[in-house]
């Protein structure tokens, strides 16, 4: 099994959704951004390492979610989601072809791809994501 992590980027009550680009696996599907756990690295070192490769930014690390199992036939992943706020930095696209910022309820129409589309299925996810959605905005009045 291959364990992947994810950031789940809220902002402006709102999380940030990636689309992959032409990609044999998952061509233009959108997901959370993250990626692959290198050999003696820590999960949290691992999203820090993939948010600044990918996007161009800092990211601060607010909570784990609960992982999602998914196999895909070619390969099975373990999907370890965080939620994030941006710290700095703009978002570059350098793995990805769009972005867009969508509210929580939204994700289920798009093309999500099927292992973070089962993250965000997660009883206990959703409700850490409302909460941390709800604090934003509690702190921005």
């Amino acid at each position: 099994m291959i364990k992947v992590t994810c950031a789940i980027i809220i902002q402006n009550e709102k999380i940030l959704l990636m689309k992959r680009g032409e990609h044999p696996h998952h061509p233009f599907q959108w997901e959370f951004p993250g990626g692959k756990i290198n050999p003696e690295e820590m999960e949290s070192e691992c999203i820090l390492r993939e948010i600044d490769e990918e996007l161009g930014i800092q990211v601060e690390i607010l909570e784990r979610l609960d992982p999602a199992e998914f196999d895909y036939g070619f390969k099975t992943i373990e999907l370890i989601p965080f939620i994030c706020f941006i710290q700095e930095g703009k978002i570059k696209l350098n793995e990805h072809v769009d972005f867009k910022w969508i509210k929580l309820r939204e994700a289920g129409a798009m093309d999500i791809s099927e292992a973070d589309r089962k993250v965000i299925s997660n009883e206990r996810n959703i409700s850490l994501l409302e909460k941390y959605i709800g604090k934003q905005m509690d702190d921005s009045r």
